[in-house]
């Protein structure tokens, strides 16, 4: 089956889509456009952005029909070549849309190709029209001047595509491995410097793995004028979306960049073929439920970070600072007492990509890379690790194609170690449980010299009230278990707090204030006591004296 793609009206945004197909005598055609994309677990039903579909064979129309949402049906009344012809709207930029404009058409074929049922598997070549002088980014095979082909409806939607009149292009070489790296976009950083990062990071994580099964690799960058920051990963590529461009002159924007590319290569194994059996194969159609988002995202997320220390990017200094965030991330909400990080992996098809109602979960990405960290650490007491047990999913489950499941993952790891007890108490407690994380990373980081504190809020408000408000005076978060909870609502607007000033001067719990607030255009006042309870407390790391284990992790 061939594609054609063309576009008439460049600022429509509008792309022509031609699938030409043979067909049988009296066979029944189903054409399937995928409801989600792998890498993003919801449904993002991409048929809305489809009009004008029609089919038909040589001059005449044939009949068709929609059997639901995003699957089209139609019967070939002899045989023949089919032509199916349809329209697709590419005005999403981020790492995992489509985007049309004068300077570049850019791609990713799950949006809008069909998933043909029951020839899931035949070869397909992709013709696109493009003006002489663009660029293209690509893994997919080159095969004449504007046509490419994949093995299969996997591989094309799985293999994202950029065309543009200009694209910065960088390369480097892992063993057999050549890596591409594509930028779209102002190029405001020194391209060279960040060579010889990747370059780095990369050979530490095949290292680990022992092996890396693909001849080329691509990084494909957008670099955005506005605030913006998306990673998808796919079998021999990744699409990374970043702005402001201008932006990454600062060391804080260059480590974010560095950190999703990182985390993205890392995907190349675990999730592009280190998969749940729930993803093998893949079915676009509907929702997949699974319970393995701490292996997915939570150990990605990890060693995303760990690899640039452990490659020398990162100082630990630098690493403890960003280990800092993501531990005051958690700690500032209590999803942890409503759902345990299997329970909020199963809901990510509910809500995992917002921010939900308050309380109500965990992040799969932030948890689950603490709780890789605490895995890590018991391992490496017990002479094994948590890059020892990803080789072993590699070796027994990536190479082989087979799907896997929490308890394979969580096998492997009680095999790592002699502790079996107290590593099985916390996948009790931590992974299938409520419990709180916090006094199993005040331990295991304690066994490789580093300290973690607890100090109190700098906001009286907030550390003695348990209110916390944004600049513009209004209130994001109320600590469940302070006397706000009680009388302040989220979205109140704070007017104005008497007695504030007086607490902080007296330093005493019996101190009191009023707040007056605007509710819904409604003022009300409430009156509320200072509880020396230490609410939204802040979080310090530090490293006390303990080169030889500090050694042995960051290693």
């Amino acid at each position: 089956m061939e594609y054609f793609i063309t576009r008439s009206s460049i600022p429509s945004q509008y792309i022509e889509i031609t699938l030409s197909i043979h067909c049988e005598r009296n066979e029944c055609i189903c054409l399937q456009i995928p409801a989600w994309r792998p890498g993003r677990y919801e449904l993002a039903n991409y048929a809305q952005k489809v009009r004008n579909f029609s089919v038909r064979i040589g001059e005449k129309s044939v009949e068709w029909k929609k059997t639901s949402k995003d699957l089209w049906e139609f019967r070939s009344i002899e045989s023949g070549l089919y032509s199916i012809s349809y329209e697709y709207y590419c005005n999403q930029m981020d790492a995992g849309g489509c985007w049309s404009d004068d300077e570049q058409l850019y791609l990713n074929f799950s949006n809008f190709c069909f998933e043909v049922k029951g020839r899931e598997d035949e070869g397909i070549m992709v013709h696109i029209d493009l003006p002489q002088d663009y660029v293209v980014a690509t893994a997919l095979p080159h095969r004449e001047s504007q046509s490419w082909s994949a093995e299969s409806f996997d591989h094309l939607m799985d293999s994202p595509f950029l065309a543009a009149v200009s694209l910065t292009h960088r390369s480097y070489r892992v063993y057999e491995t050549e890596f591409h790296l594509w930028f779209h976009g102002k190029v405001a950083f020194d391209t060279n410097y960040l060579v010889d990062i990747f370059r780095k990071f990369t050979k530490k994580q095949i290292d680990d793995f022992g092996s890396f099964p693909a001849s080329n690799y691509h990084f494909i960058f957008q670099l955005l004028p506005y605030k913006h920051y998306h990673g998808v990963e796919h079998a021999y590529s990744t699409v990374i979306t970043f702005g402001p461009a201008g932006s990454l002159v600062e060391k804080s924007q260059i480590d974010e960049l560095i950190g999703v590319s990182s985390h993205e290569l890392y995907h190349f194994w675990n999730v592009c073929r280190i998969r749940p059996k729930e993803l093998l194969p893949y079915d676009l159609s509907k929702e997949i439920y699974l319970d393995s988002g701490l292996v997915m995202e939570g150990v990605t997320t990890y060693f995303g970070d760990i690899y640039l220390l452990r490659s020398g990017y990162f100082t630990l200094d630098e690493y403890l600072e960003n280990l800092k965030t993501q531990i005051q991330k958690e700690f500032d909400s209590f999803g942890w007492k409503s759902q345990s990080i299997t329970e909020s992996s199963l809901d990510l098809w509910l809500d995992g990509y917002k921010s939900g109602i308050p309380n109500k979960k965990v992040s799969i990405y932030n948890r689950g890379a603490l709780i890789s960290l605490c895995l890590d650490l018991m391992l490496l007491e017990q002479g094994s690790s948590l890059a020892i047990v990803m080789r072993q999913m590699w070796e027994k489950f990536g190479k082989n194609r087979i799907g896997y499941s929490l308890a394979d993952f969580e096998q492997f790891l009680l095999e790592g170690t002699d502790s079996e007890k107290e590593l099985y108490c916390f996948l009790e407690k931590i992974v299938r449980g409520r419990e709180d994380l916090l006094p199993y990373l005040e331990q295991q980081l304690s066994t490789v010299g580093i300290s973690l504190q607890k100090e109190p809020n700098p906001n009286l408000l907030t550390a003695e009230f348990g209110i916390r408000i944004s600049e513009s005076k209004e209130v994001f978060d109320v600590h469940p278990e302070s006397q706000a909870y009680q009388l302040v609502m989220i979205r109140d607007l704070v007017e104005s707090i008497g007695g504030l000033e007086e607490s902080r001067l007296q330093g005493n719990t019996k101190s009191e204030i009023t707040i007056n607030l605007i509710r819904g255009g409604r003022k009300l006042s409430v009156k509320l006591h200072a509880e020396n309870v230490g609410f939204f407390p802040v979080f310090k790391l530090k490293k006390f004296s303990n080169p030889d284990k500090q050694k042995r992790w960051i290693n």
